[in-house]
């Protein structure tokens, strides 16, 4: 008998649109190889939207799986021929892809490699219903990562947080195995070729995401039977247009600060007139003016000596 797999998602109201997206991709894959899916929606989650997920797996870590296959909600399911049980390391309980060069086509500036948690295989047992109980004990550390941050804390991988050196001697990094990146391949960031599964991570401005993903949903059916290069070719053309989105993004951003600071010195030239036509307008002024003009006159001639 097979190890059985909960294949989970969770989101909020916010995330709702990707999710209707993403959703029946997450299913598909489901059915192809008999897993089950858990879909967590709801708007009361304990914290911010980074957190859903480790809220999400420790409930579902108390369940009878063998297996819990946790996929972010902006990550589409792209090909339904590899089990992911095939893939399990004996002895691992958490695999987790490493985005770096060695395992990834980098295609973003100043990328630091990492773990990314958007998608990870983990084996339920004491050790992961343990960890995952820390990394919510732990909470935030002050990185944009959230919950990934945490993660890399707890197993020892500081540097790419900026947080001191690495600590290979952390226990927990015997538990610890890598997942293919195919599994977990973010297009325009770190590029894994012919991928399982594309993650649209790392998108600030969630229109944008939401376009780009809708543009790799649309057009997946177009791509199932196709030949791996094919593939790679529609998936090289979407990191493209991650890298065109991202900087007209960037551009927006810089032209509306630009305007907002434009504005704000617009505000404080126009307090600084009122300010001056009611000092003129004050008693005070009109009472000084003699001493103002006097002044004024006997500078003129001393300039004239």
């Amino acid at each position: 008998m097979k190890p059985s797999v909960c294949l989970l998602t969770a989101y909020n109201s916010v995330q709702q649109p990707l999710a209707a997206l993403t959703a029946p991709s997450l299913q598909a894959f489901a059915r192809a190889h008999g897993y089950t899916v858990q879909t967590d929606y709801r708007d009361d989650w304990e914290r911010p939207r980074g957190w859903i997920k480790i809220e999400a797996i420790r409930a579902v870590l108390e369940d009878n799986f063998d297996f819990v296959l946790w996929v972010d909600v902006d990550a589409i399911v792209l090909r339904r021929d590899v089990d992911v049980r095939t893939v399990a390391i004996d002895g691992a309980s958490l695999q987790m892809a490493w985005h770096g060069p060695e395992t990834s086509k980098i295609e973003a500036e100043n990328f630091v490699p990492h773990f990314n948690s958007g998608v990870m295989l983990i084996r339920v047992g004491d050790w992961s219903r343990d960890f995952f109980k820390r990394v919510w004990e732990a909470g935030q550390l002050p990185h944009h990562w959230s919950d990934q941050a945490t993660i890399h804390h707890l197993l020892g991988y500081d540097e790419c947080l900026g947080l001191g050196p690495n600590r290979p001697e952390e226990p927990d990094r015997i538990r610890l195995a890598r997942l293919d990146t195919i599994w977990n391949s973010a297009p325009g960031l770190a590029v894994a070729p012919d991928a399982i599964i594309h993650h649209y991570a790392g998108i600030s401005n969630p229109s944008t995401r939401l376009r780009l993903v809708e543009a790799d949903v649309n057009t997946a059916p177009l791509r199932e039977g196709a030949s791996p290069s094919l593939r790679q070719a529609f998936a090289d053309q979407l990191s493209l247009w991650r890298e065109d989105a991202t900087m007209r993004d960037w551009v927006t951003a810089e032209r509306d600060s630009a305007l907002a600071d434009t504005w704000k010195l617009r505000i404080e030239r126009d307090a600084a007139r009122s300010e001056m036509v009611a000092i003129r307008k004050s008693t005070s002024w009109k009472s000084t003016a003699p001493l103002r003009w006097g002044s004024e006159i006997f500078q003129r001639l001393r300039g004239r000596a």
